[in-house]
């Protein structure tokens, strides 16, 4: 059995696992409802706000997140979107070099500040900034641009990039139509892929995300003319999955280029007394990220768990908002014995508390057994902070060998890296580390230059030699 073959299966046995937790959850907290009834009125009144709530958000929702298939099934056409003359044609000054336009519609839309958003806004920021390009929309098919106050409808030229580097999945209908406009004129689309998650572990999200996310990447990936992902590893999987699953990428450019992080850069704020006040408690290792599934925070808890049964004083804090189908876990958090005094939640932690605990810390510990890139990694990095992480490919992309790895979803290996931790001199990792400028630097020269690291052939090749193993 190989690593990759053994390493399957432990995710595959811990996915059943947290999803069998989550299930118990439901049930408990189902059989809790049905037990403490409430009166006739107060249930009467309590489905009505309920229907009043389903009535207001379809009239309100800016966009449905499902597939055109599913929608064009279950609800009548939407109207048809205004007609392009409500919109100026903005012309970009020419300039030297072709115009990159990034894609911010998701960002813009939903107004939220995840990963996936902060690439989003620090590129944007930065491509305008360095005088490359412009931030743009896309609705009804349209690219619309906001310049002087005025929002307008974009055309390409010939050598102009969009750069689809928002959650495209979330808006599906939009690109397709202006994906052709864009490709008529002459311009080149290259599609931003930051994970292959939702088709690779479909149980950790809702269908609904499955079915729009399968949708986008056959009706708006497939169309680009190269792709950018956010590691060389998530550019790797891309290729793979595509070539396998679909036989489109074949004449794609693949490449990648790193991640920025600018938590040093941010000087304004000081951090809670909250923060400060469990930084000074004693020994701490951190964890930052989402509370969901594929963080593996459960391996977490039970090594800390396996160093507290040992009379080990050492404390674990957390830093993270809740996430999708986590709610067990985030119960067990709630209800934890050693809740307020060796553990510690943060759901809303500032980046100047994430700064401080960052530079406190024993170590940041990294648990995840799927990451596109690993941004929390670069940010403890960037403070100084020691990292100990779980043996994926990405995380080694990033860390090198000045990173402690545990083994995959192994909560005694993770105690052991631990313990050792607690024993060795604090020092820094030697973690090379781009600001989001820098970041976007790069990307702007790997998408002007055309240079993609990637072999698709190779890739190729090697998929054909495990078939043909597979079959001999």
């Amino acid at each position: 059995m190989t690593v990759a073959q053994r390493d399957h299966r432990k995710v595959i046995g811990y996915l059943r696992s947290q999803c069998e937790a989550e299930r118990r959850y439901k049930l408990e907290a189902q059989t809790a409802q049905a037990t403490y009834d409430v009166d006739p009125v107060t249930r009467g009144a309590y489905r009505r706000v309920l229907e009043l709530y389903w009535t207001l958000s379809r009239l309100l929702a800016p966009q449905r997140r499902t597939s055109p298939a599913a929608q064009r099934e279950e609800e009548a056409p939407r109207p048809a979107p205004p007609p392009q003359e409500q919109f100026p044609l903005m012309t970009i000054a020419p300039g030297d070099r072709p115009c990159i336009y990034v894609d911010v519609t998701d960002t813009k839309i939903f107004d939220k500040m995840t990963g996936i958003q902060r690439v989003v806004s620090e590129t944007a920021h930065y491509v305008t900034k360095l005088g490359d390009g412009q931030p743009v929309q896309i609705r009804g098919g349209l690219i619309l641009a906001e310049i002087d106050g005025v929002m307008g409808k974009i055309e390409a030229r010939p050598g102009d990039i969009l750069l689809l580097l928002d959650a495209g999945w979330n808006n599906v209908d939009n690109y397709p139509q202006a994906i052709s406009a864009f490709r008529e004129k002459g311009g080149a689309v290259v599609a931003g892929v930051y994970d292959l998650f939702p088709v690779l572990y479909p149980t950790l999200y809702g269908p609904e995300l499955v079915i729009a996310f399968e949708t986008w990447l056959s009706e708006v990936v497939s169309r680009s003319d190269a792709v950018v992902a956010i590691s060389r590893s998530s550019a790797k999987c891309y290729a793979e999955y595509a070539m396998m699953r679909y036989k489109w990428c074949s004449s794609q450019k693949i490449g990648w280029w790193r991640l920025g992080a600018n938590l040093l850069a941010e000087t304004s704020g000081e951090p809670t007394a909250a923060a400060i006040e469990i930084a000074a408690q004693g020994p701490f290792f951190l964890c930052v990220g989402t509370i969901e599934t594929r963080k593996g925070y459960p391996v977490a808890l039970e090594a800390f768990e396996r160093l507290w049964a040992e009379n080990i004083d050492v404390n674990l804090v957390i830093v993270g908002r809740p996430g999708w189908n986590a709610q067990a876990f985030e119960q067990r958090l709630r209800q934890h014995e050693e809740k307020g005094r060796r553990l510690f939640w943060l759901d809303d932690a500032s980046d100047a508390d994430l700064r401080h605990l960052y530079r406190e810390t024993r170590a940041a510990v990294f648990t995840a057994f799927a990451e596109g890139f690993g941004l929390p990694l670069v940010e403890a990095a960037q403070c100084g902070a020691p990292i100990i992480a779980s043996d994926i490919p990405q995380f080694h992309e990033l860390g090198g060998s000045d990173v402690r790895y545990f083994n995959l979803l192994d909560s005694a290996s993770l105690a052991d890296a631990l313990m050792q931790a607690l024993s060795d001199e604090k020092r820094p990792p030697c973690v090379a580390t781009l600001t989001w400028r820098e970041s976007t630097i790069e990307l702007i020269g790997l998408l002007r230059s055309g240079a993609y690291q990637l072999e698709v052939s190779a890739i190729s090749r090697d998929i054909a030699t495990a078939g043909l193993a597979t079959t001999t």
